[in-house]
C-alpha cells in the first residue's frame, strides 16, 4: 500500500526531474502543489530594519570549497543576466506580495515577502529549484521594494568591487533591504565580518569619504543637503562623519548624518529653534577641511581624540561662524578660519 509519505517522496522525485529539465517548470509545479520537498535552504531571513548590515548569512559564501569551475553555468549567478532571471522568477513566485529582503551569493538566492498577518515568508532558489520557506512568526517592519528596480544584470562586478574595498571575499553575500527611513540599498558583506560596502539601486558604488579631504568633505555636505536649501547647523565630528541640522517641520529638528563609511541616515528630535538658518554654500570647503586637519594642533592638542567642528550663525551675526572643540578646548573663527571673539 502506498502511504501519503511515499506519495510525497515520489512527487518530490518527479519535481527533481522537472528541475533537471529547467527550474521554471519546478517553480510552476511548486506553486500549484504548495508544498516543499525537503528542509528549507538556509535559516529564516531577518526582517528588521538595518541601520547597518551584518553578515548573518542566509546562503553559503561565494568562495567556499567548490571552485568556480565546478559550478554549472546555468546555476552560476555570476553569469551576466542569470541573477536577474532568478530574481524575476522569485518575484513571480511571491505573486505580488510585498518584498522586503533579497539575499544572494554565487549559487543561491532567497527572497522574503510579507504574507497574511504581516508574517514573513520566503522562496529560496538553489541549483535550479525554487523552494518555499516558512520564516516564523516575527512581524515585518521593513519597507517593501520592487526587485526590478535594482540593477542585478552583473552581480559579479558588484562582488568584485566590494572585495577591492573591504579587502576580503570570504563568504560574500549581497543583500537588498531597507537601510534607513524607507531608503533601500544594495549591500555586500563578508564573513568574518569586515565592513559593509554599499551600492545604489543602479549598482553605483557609494564611496567612502576622507573627511579631511576638501573634495570628499564637499561630497559629504552634498549628501546631507539632498532636497534641502537651508540649515541650522553643519558639523564634522572626529573626521568620521559630517552632519546637517535642518528643520523638518514645526517643532521637529532633523539631523542628517553622512558617515565616512556609510551612506546618509536620519535622526529626528523634538526641538523648536530660534537659530538663524543659512545657505551652506557660503562655507568654503577648503577652509573647513583645513580646520578638520589642523584643529588639534591649533589648540595645542595634536594627539586629541575628540574633535568637533560646527558651523552655525548666531542671531546677531551677519554670517555663520565656525566653532572648534578639541577635547573641551574651544576656538571660534570666521568663515575664513581667522579667530574671532564673541561678545
Amino acid at each position: 500500500m502506498v502511504t501519503k509519505s511515499d506519495a510525497r517522496v515520489r512527487g518530490c522525485r518527479r519535481l527533481a526531474g522537472l528541475a533537471r529539465a529547467g527550474w521554471v517548470a519546478t517553480l510552476t509545479a511548486l506553486a500549484l502543489l504548495g508544498v516543499s520537498c525537503g528542509e528549507p535552504i538556509g535559516p529564516a531571513a531577518s526582517t528588521s530594519t538595518p541601520a547597518s548590515t551584518s553578515a548573518d548569512s542566509a546562503t553559503p559564501g561565494a568562495d567556499e570549497s567548490s571552485s568556480a569551475s565546478s559550478i554549472s553555468p546555468e546555476y552560476d549567478l555570476f553569469v551576466p543576466g542569470r541573477a536577474r532571471e532568478v530574481v524575476d522568477a522569485l518575484t513571480a513566485a511571491a505573486n505580488g506580495r510585498p518584498v522586503v529582503r533579497l539575499v544572494l551569493d554565487r549559487t543561491q538566492a532567497r527572497l522574503t515577502y510579507v504574507d497574511q498577518g504581516d508574517r514573513p515568508q520566503s522562496f529560496v532558489w538553489s541549483a535550479g529549484e525554487i523552494t518555499p520557506s516558512d520564516d516564523g512568526n516575527d512581524l515585518v517592519a521593513a519597507a517593501s521594494f520592487d526587485p526590478s528596480d535594482f540593477d542585478l544584470d552583473d552581480v559579479a562586478s558588484l562582488f568584485d568591487q566590494a572585495k577591492q574595498i573591504s579587502g576580503s571575499s570570504g563568504k560574500q553575500e549581497l543583500q537588498i533591504s531597507e537601510y534607513d527611513h524607507g531608503q533601500t540599498l544594495i549591500t555586500i558583506t563578508t564573513t568574518p565580518e569586515s565592513t559593509t560596502v554599499f551600492f545604489t539601486a543602479q549598482g553605483d558604488l557609494i564611496p567612502r569619504l576622507d573627511l579631511k579631504d576638501e573634495d570628499d568633505l564637499a561630497q559629504g555636505l552634498a549628501d546631507v543637503m539632498v532636497d534641502r536649501l537651508f540649515v541650522v547647523a553643519i558639523g564634522v565630528k572626529d573626521a568620521d562623519q559630517i552632519w546637517a541640522d535642518v528643520v523638518a517641520s514645526p517643532g521637529v529638528m532633523e539631523r542628517r548624518i553622512r558617515g565616512s563609511k556609510v551612506p546618509m541616515y536620519l535622526t529626528q528630535r523634538h526641538e523648536t529653534t530660534s537659530a538663524h538658518q543659512f545657505d551652506p554654500s557660503v562655507i568654503d570647503m577648503s577652509v573647513l577641511a583645513r580646520l578638520v586637519r589642523t584643529a588639534p594642533g591649533i589648540l595645542g592638542k595634536p594627539s586629541a581624540d575628540q574633535v568637533t567642528i560646527t558651523v552655525q550663525q548666531p542671531k546677531d551675526a551677519s554670517e555663520p561662524r565656525i566653532y572648534i572643540d578639541v577635547d573641551g578646548d574651544q576656538l571660534v573663527t570666521d568663515l575664513q578660519g581667522s579667530p574671532v571673539s564673541e561678545s
